[in-house]
């Protein structure tokens, strides 16, 4: 078995939902980093859901895990960012294994082709480089 260290390999962006004021004094929530954090992210399981006038629907579940002290205050309003993918949490609990630990399962967020993880010129890049053939 890997040790922590080793586990932990990637570094995300942890985001919450904080309660602010507007110009007009008027109450408001966005989300706001939190904090960095080492954490392992694991792909858990994905699904495709066919929609009514034949669009697709992915729904992909991963499980992200950080140590128990890294982030106070969990909560499910939370979500993790890594590499421009957003991972917006479902649930979480403490590995009962290891109790130096807590295990995020969430959900990957896909809005457009940045959000899998390509800049914006990778993702141009594909359109109109068609080779031809003389």
């Amino acid at each position: 078995m890997k040790n922590t260290l080793e586990r932990l390999r990637h570094r995300v962006a942890v985001f919450a939902k904080m309660e602010g004021k507007t110009e007009f004094n008027e109450l408001s929530y966005g989300y706001e980093e939190i904090k960095r954090v080492w954490a392992e992210i694991l792909p858990l399981r994905g699904k495709e859901i066919k929609m009514v006038g034949g669009s697709l629907q992915e729904e992909i579940t991963h499980k992200i895990t950080t140590r128990m002290g890294a982030i106070k205050e969990p909560r499910n309003d939370m979500y993790f960012e890594f590499k421009g993918q957003r991972f917006e949490v479902l649930y979480f609990m403490p590995n009962y294994k290891r109790n130096d630990l807590v295990e995020f399962y969430c959900k990957l967020i896909i809005e457009g082709a940045n959000d899998y993880g390509k800049s914006e010129s990778e993702s141009d890049s594909g359109a109109g480089n068609e080779e031809s053939i003389t």
